[in-house]
């Protein structure tokens, strides 16, 4: 399987030690196949906790990267036009991704981006629900 961005052959690696995902080793893209991002994102092998305290807004500087991208890149898989969009909601991180399913294209810093999001995700819902137990208990 080739890089959609440089055409260059992608190489397996373990992501984490966990996940196997495709690594272009021009680019620094990773190819995600189905299901592989949900295995990423129930890992927590990074802690970015002290980095989200210093900059509690900061999800990652992707949407901005994706605004200066006037590009088209096809699934490395079927060969159709990956579906550029925003992760999540309000994650500001933008993936391809391939609309038969096949996977998702993330450029470089995606993947760290994605997971500093599902980080602050979590703890985000620590902080609501000790707040609604707070707010239950009346104390």
């Amino acid at each position: 399987m080739n890089c959609p961005i440089d055409n260059a052959p992608l190489m397996r690696t373990n992501y984490e030690g966990v996940v196997e995902v495709d690594y272009c080793t021009t680019c620094h893209g990773v190819w995600l196949d189905k299901g592989e991002l949900e295995k990423i994102q129930e890992v927590k092998v990074n802690d970015y906790s002290e980095e989200l305290k210093l900059l509690p807004d900061y999800v990652g500087q992707s949407i901005l990267l994706a605004k200066a991208k006037d590009r088209t890149i096809n699934c490395p898989v079927c060969q159709e036009e990956l579906e550029r969009r925003e992760y999540g909601y309000s994650s500001q991180i933008m993936i391809d991704s391939c609309i038969h399913g096949h996977g998702i294209w993330l450029d470089r810093g995606e993947v760290a981006d994605l997971e500093k999001f599902y980080e602050r995700s979590r703890m985000d819902a620590k902080e609501l629900r000790k707040g609604f137990l707070k707010g239950l208990l009346g104390s």
